[in-house]
């Protein structure tokens, strides 16, 4: 059994939709090491529904809470009396949103230690006001520590946020790299769910269906791509607030045969697994998981070249890179590998090649937990050491 003086984490969420942020926060309760630590997590019920029974893990914790304003007074005291009772060591929330919540109640529940991780660029940010990231460097201030998932967020903070640097650390998302086995039957199965022929190529957009994943701008190149490959499908999976306005889209723009609205799909990796090309157009990204979870299944993926999508993909190299919000040069793109199997397949290995290399959930997860761990003894010290100056 796991030692009982084991540190106790927990990963705070406000969004109901399972996303990227969402798997970040889910394989840290799923992976840290059970003989280290007690892991919790706290987010809406319908998070949780889509969880499943994925977050249960060992001796894991969890509870349904919404809680995204400070005047739901009921949910705060549930949260902050659960903080207290679970005797809570670490908060770790996802996003600002989640942490205008969770920082400051963390802090008066006497949580030792209190981060939160910043997932990438906040488009929904357009008032001026919102605009001057005063919010930001306070919940920084009342942190220990804001996480940035790559190199080009890290910026982003420190140079539009102006967050202070030695609170910032860059801790890459990683994902599952050895855990997908191919099925030509299954493949083929899928195939003639959807009526697809077996020689037709298919791209496939991962992603909730959002106007930051740029899905507009790959229908408006879709008619470029069905005039030299009449045959390409196109299969988006993921749910959102744009989809009847993209399915109308689609609709006008009557490519209705060659695109599958598939919706949030648990087994989107069998779905990835059929898929010739992954595209990601969006239009600003963190360290997106998707061309991650390509790479491991050694797909090829054509993406804009925006903030940390090209800390993942090597520009003709590992993928194919292009400017966002433009139909053309995505269409170009698409055209050019879709008839170009060789180059599909050289693209895909050296995307595994590399992902094994850099960006494996195995080092973010040990990256995370040095934090936590460093963090806790610094407390620790100071606390030794105030209790000697009083003394």
């Amino acid at each position: 059994m796991p030692k009982d003086n084991r540190i106790r984490a927990l990963q705070f969420l406000v969004s109901g939709v399972r996303s990227g942020a969402e798997e970040v926060a889910l394989e840290l309760v799923r992976g840290l090491d059970r003989e280290q630590f007690r892991n919790y997590l706290v987010c809406p019920q319908p998070l949780l529904e889509a969880f499943g029974d994925d977050w249960k893990v060992g001796d894991a914790s969890a509870l349904a809470l919404q809680l995204n304003a400070p005047w739901q007074l009921d949910s705060v005291r549930r949260f902050v009396t659960y903080l207290r009772s679970e005797k809570i060591d670490v908060v770790h929330a996802h996003m600002i949103r989640a942490a205008a919540i969770a920082v400051p109640l963390a802090r008066l529940a006497g949580v030792p230690v209190v981060i939160h991780t910043c997932h990438g660029r906040e488009a929904w940010r357009q008032a001026w006001l919102s605009r001057r990231y005063w919010l930001d460097r306070r919940i920084t201030g009342w942190s220990d520590a804001t996480i940035a998932v790559s190199e080009s967020t890290r910026e982003f903070l420190l140079k539009e946020k102006h967050l202070d640097p030695e609170k910032v650390f860059v801790v890459r998302n990683g994902r599952h790299l050895n855990g997908f086995t191919p099925d030509s039957t299954r493949r083929q199965s899928l195939r003639c769910e959807l009526g697809i022929g077996p020689d037709d190529p298919v791209v496939g957009v991962f992603g909730r269906l959002e106007e930051q994943k740029g899905h507009r701008y790959l229908l408006e190149a879709l008619p470029e791509v069905l005039a030299r490959i009449p045959t390409v499908r196109v299969l988006f999976v993921g749910e959102g607030s744009l989809r009847n306005e993209l399915e109308g889209m689609v609709h006008s723009l009557g490519v209705d045969s060659s695109v599958h609205f598939l919706g949030y799909r648990r087994d989107w990796m069998n779905w990835m697994d059929l898929t010739d090309i992954v595209a990601l157009p969006s239009l600003y990204e963190g360290m997106p998981l998707v061309p991650i979870e390509a790479a491991a299944m050694a797909k090829p993926v054509v993406a804009t070249a925006v903030d940390g999508t090209c800390e993942v993909i090597v520009d003709g190299e590992t993928g194919l890179l292009v400017p966002p919000a433009q139909a053309k040069p995505l269409a170009e793109a698409l055209i050019r590998l879709l008839g170009d199997s060789e180059q599909r397949r050289l693209l895909g290995e050296a995307a595994r090649r590399r992902a094994r290399e850099v960006f494996s959930l195995e080092q973010q997860i040990r990256d995370t937990a040095a934090l936590y761990q460093s963090l806790l003894e610094d407390k620790q010290t100071q606390k030794t050491e105030g209790a000697t100056a009083v003394l």
